[in-house]
């Protein structure tokens, strides 16, 4: 609250009057006007700050707004850039693509023009090889981490083979920390006792090294049979910056910002209404909406249902600490636009977002898009340049 030189509070219309005044005469910012009006708190708990966000975010919404700046695919006889049967898209930092070729099993990548530099690796299975390419990370030293499931192929940035690391257990997706150590999660088993979600710390030698974090959801009680469906909750994360992350469980609308050790630095939170998921939901859900399941005698045995439709279903930050969280909506609208909340590295709800299709990555104002073609069915990596990307809050 602002306070009147009699010590009596003043109305809103007279603060924001009084704000208003302070911008024009050039006393505080724009930005410092708007952080006189966020309505949340800062309580320190445990040691750790907590950011507690008003429903509303502080700037309102903010569209992108998008041009196209380079398309690869859609040209068969380009063999190098042609993904007939999906495509993983990583982005390194002086901006050159790494597109895992599905179809193909193979990585390929191009320059910041769209050039064809080299294929990274080959299928097989000897030094320097693979057979399931899933994604690729990239280490301080501009080393290139091919990840294909329970094994890493590390090369130089020049293409050259350097060693392959074993992962002692399943992790799905993966961060690279500096140190070569990886940090992901693990999906709950029907084999344990007591199914959880964890989000784990494992060595540069491949060795898990300890759990950062657990969770039970639906799934506290042992069962023989899971099925992981559209509704299932999940560990969310994301690297923020080359030495910390967040990351969240999807039943709670509740963002933990970590060091690269995995202490909690920052916790941040919106009051968000529980939505239910309804029968016609569920209906569908059991027809097309199972994507994997383990134990019992077919899919549906497993499928379990939370109290509750997950708040988000993707965390993701670009390079300027902005954390972009990706709300689930109903199984019936997916094919709708996806509503995005845009938080600060403060933990501060800044603005809303609406998009048209989920990005691969954000950089360096450019939207990176793996667009599947709906008539031949292969994939096309495109470049948006995002041209009001300098109006776009911080903090």
């Amino acid at each position: 609250m602002l306070i009147g030189k009699d010590g009596k509070g003043m109305g809103k219309t007279t603060a924001f009057r009084l704000v208003f005044l302070l911008c024009a005469a050039g006393v505080i910012s724009a930005e410092q006007a708007g952080r006189a009006a966020w309505k949340g708190t800062v309580t320190v708990e445990g040691g750790v700050k907590v950011v507690k966000n008003p429903a509303e975010p502080l700037y309102g919404e903010f569209p992108f707004a998008l041009e196209e700046d380079l398309l690869l695919g859609g040209d068969p006889e380009k063999e190098v850039s042609y993904f007939p049967r999906g495509a993983i898209l990583a982005v390194d930092t002086p901006g050159n693509l790494f597109v895992v070729d599905i179809g193909n099993r193979r990585v390929q990548m191009f320059d910041r023009s769209g050039a064809f530099v080299r294929t990274i690796g080959r299928q097989g299975q000897g030094p320097g090889e693979y057979m399931f390419p899933a994604g690729v990370h990239f280490g301080a030293d501009g080393t290139i981490w091919i990840d294909v499931g329970r094994q890493v192929v590390v090369f130089s940035k020049d293409g050259l083979f350097i060693k392959n690391v074993l992962i002692a257990k399943f992790m799905s997706p993966k961060m690279l920390r500096l140190d070569g150590s990886f940090i992901g999660t693990t999906q709950p088993s029907a084999a344990q006792g007591d199914p959880k979600h964890e989000l784990i710390k494992v060595d540069s030698d491949g060795k898990t090294s300890r759990t950062i974090a657990e969770f039970r959801g639906e799934l506290s009680q042992a069962r023989r049979a899971i099925s992981f469906h559209y509704y299932s909750n999940r560990i969310c994360f994301t690297p923020v910056s080359s030495d910390s992350f967040a990351y969240g469980f999807s039943d709670e609308y509740k963002i933990y910002f970590a060091d690269a050790e995995g202490k909690t630095t920052l916790v941040m939170t919106v009051p968000e209404k529980p939505q239910p998921i309804s029968a016609k939901e569920k209906e569908e859900t059991r027809a097309n909406g199972i994507y994997a399941w383990a134990g019992g005698n077919n899919p549906d045995e497993g499928v379990f249902f939370p109290d509750q439709r997950p708040f988000f279903s993707e965390l993701m930050a670009d390079d300027l600490g902005r954390i972009y969280v990706i709300r689930s909506k109903s199984i019936l609208e997916k094919d709708g636009p996806i509503r995005v909340d845009v938080f600060s590295g403060e933990g501060i709800y800044l603005c809303r977002m609406t998009w048209t299709s989920r990005p691969a990555a954000i950089r360096s104002g450019f939207f990176y898009e793996v667009r599947e073609d709906p008539e031949t069915n292969e994939h096309l990596i495109i470049r948006h340049r995002i041209n009001n990307w300098g109006q776009m809050r911080s903090r």
